[in-house]
């Protein structure tokens, strides 16, 4: 079929007078190559004049071929970029196009019924010789190839905008304005991308420009869809300090939430998410509903995630210890030690962090024995015992490497 539409579209014939006195003139055909025929011959006057009402069809319809791409594409380049948005689009431009087409198509025929009367359809088949045809199909393919390597051409730049940003970004002092001038040359021509955005966030926070800085990771999250991504933890930390910084940190929460749910995550992706807030909370004293959000996690595991339920709890009681909560993680410590001691061929290592975590906060509560104990127990050299105390560093923004 596909062969078949090329051999139709590479034939630039219009018109033709058969042996049998039969006068054809082509329609503008779409998967079939018609033509609209007429028992009669027809004088080289008025074929030239129909030819010419042919030619003028065709001009315009270049003419709305373009402005309808450039439409489509003006449209495309809005929406967030995906295999779907790009495949409805190209459905879109097709359906488009083929309606312009079958349009000039009507007008063509009513034109020459106003003419010669009636016609009968038929095949559009010229009397040319093979090597016509081949000569015909091959100058077809050049223009195939010609449209192509302008398309190529006009794709490039994005490739040495994209680098241009990334130079920007890495030179010693940085070229932070230059960064923003490109991405938005960038966003102006090219489907939006999230890593354009990713850069552009960096350089405005880079200029201070914080609101502007946060708008974009919001826009890179957008775009990046519903898959989760290693990128996303850059953008997710960021977003919590810039909208602390622009508005409140509880706005800041509430963003991260609605940014969150947006995202199809696996249950170690999402306890990673609820560590990076839970962290932010406790620093600036939101400790509400921080332990109530690990138990909806732990209650939408199934029996056999036994892996996840243990690493999960393990969080848990390592924020109950940040929130000074002692008693409540040494009793979620007991569990957690109990169990890792039972499997202690998958959970060796964290059976060492446990008792020291669990030390820590003995310690805490005064109970400097039972802490000797649990330091002695977990193996560590009393230097490296320092920096297994449960804290946290100062929320500062992420900086990612181009």
């Amino acid at each position: 079929m596909f062969k078949n539409i090329i051999k139709i579209f590479s034939n630039p014939l219009l018109y033709y007078s058969d042996k049998q006195g039969n006068s054809v003139f082509r329609n503008f055909c779409l998967f079939r190559n018609t033509g609209n025929s007429y028992h009669m011959e027809i004088p080289k006057s008025k074929v030239g004049k129909t030819l010419e009402y042919r030619f003028k069809l065709d001009k315009n319809l270049k003419i709305a071929y373009f402005i309808t791409t450039l439409i489509v594409y003006m449209l495309f380049i809005h929406v967030r970029f995906s295999i779907w948005s790009l495949l409805g689009f190209e459905v879109l431009w097709i359906v488009l196009l083929s309606l312009e087409r079958l349009w000039c198509s009507r007008l063509y025929c009513e034109f020459l019924s106003g003419i010669f009367g009636p016609f009968e359809t038929v095949e559009f088949q010229p009397p040319i010789s093979e090597k016509k045809s081949k000569e015909f199909l091959f100058l077809y393919k050049s223009k195939l190839i010609l449209i192509g390597f302008a398309l190529l051409l006009f794709f490039l730049p994005a490739l040495l905008l994209q680098y241009g940003m990334k130079q920007g970004l890495n030179t010693k002092r940085g070229a932070y304005k230059t960064v923003v001038k490109l991405s938005n040359v960038y966003n102006s021509i090219y489907p939006k991308v999230s890593g354009v955005y990713d850069m552009r966030a960096l350089a405005n926070f880079m200029m201070r420009d914080y609101e502007t800085s946060l708008n974009d990771y919001k826009k890179a999250l957008e775009l990046s869809g519903s898959k989760f991504s290693k990128r996303d933890y850059v953008r997710f930390e960021n977003i919590l300090y810039l909208q602390k910084k622009v508005t409140s940190s509880f706005d800041a929460v509430d963003i991260f939430n609605e940014y969150v749910t947006r995202k199809k995550m696996s249950v170690l992706e999402q306890a990673q998410m609820l560590w990076i807030k839970s962290i932010f909370k406790i620093e600036n004293s939101i400790i509400d509903s921080i332990i109530q959000e690990y138990d909806d996690l732990l209650l939408s595991l199934g029996q056999k995630e036994v892996k996840n339920r243990f690493y999960i709890s393990c969080d848990k009681a390592y924020m109950m210890s940040l929130m000074q909560q002692y008693q409540d993680a040494i009793e979620e410590y007991d569990d957690l030690i109990s169990f890792a001691t039972k499997h202690q061929k998958l959970f060796s290592k964290e059976l060492q962090s446990l008792y020291a975590e669990r030390g820590w906060a003995k310690k805490h509560l005064g109970d400097d024995k039972g802490a000797e104990i649990d330091f002695k127990t977990s193996d560590i050299p009393v230097e490296e015992l320092k920096s297994y105390e449960p804290g946290y560093n100062t929320q500062t923004f992420v900086r990612e490497n181009f």
